[in-house]
């Protein structure tokens, strides 16, 4: 197999919207996509004499910007952990004291068709919203889960993470989700 020539005058033109997109949909933010790209680009120009040539030049920046978002993804997971008040009225907002759900919480249904173009979009462009409001272990956990499909194994070993925070972690971000979604989308999607 013959080296691929690479073309870092051509990368901004070729990729820089597909890469920008990608990292969007993970951090979230357009100042730190924006940054995350930026990084990428000067890292494969800083390595293009280790280039080999084996993947396409599309497919290699992209692992270069995957390995800057777990990065990112990194020294999110070193701010700190809720503090433990917050913990405690996110558990009261939703259990009660034998720790089964409220009643008042119970998932109800809401009232979107499932061919509902529209109200997919809705839900899509909220729970964007939402996971930005996640604070940031939460995110980072959420977004490596649960839209780069890593193993919890992988997560935990690329945040440095115990198995048991992990999954308080995952509990945490969903339990955020669900109540910033009840807020500012199902309330409007109720089932009568």
């Amino acid at each position: 197999m013959e080296k691929q020539l690479l073309a870092p005058e051509l990368w901004v033109e070729r990729y820089g919207a597909e890469l920008y997109g990608f990292a969007l949909r993970r951090v979230h933010t357009a100042d730190c996509s924006e940054e995350l790209v930026q990084e990428t680009l000067l890292s494969a120009l800083s390595a293009l004499d280790s280039y080999r040539g084996e993947a396409s030049e599309r497919t290699w920046l992209f692992v270069i910007l995957r390995r800057k978002i777990i990065d990112h993804y990194r020294r999110e997971a070193r701010s700190p952990l809720v503090p433990l008040g917050e913990a405690d009225e996110e558990t009261q907002y939703f259990y009660s004291e034998n720790g089964h759900w409220r009643e008042e919480q119970y998932p109800r249904a809401w009232n979107m068709p499932a061919d509902d173009v529209l109200a997919q979009q809705e839900l899509s462009e909220a729970l964007q919203l939402c996971q930005e409001k996640l604070p940031a272990r939460h995110g980072a956990v959420f977004t490596m889960r649960f839209v780069d499909e890593l193993s919890a194994e992988e997560i935990c070993q690329e945040l440095g993470l115990t198995p048991s925070n992990y999954w308080v972690l995952v509990h945490r971000a969903k339990l955020h989700l669900r109540k910033c979604l009840e807020k500012n989308w199902f309330g409007q999607h109720r089932a009568a």
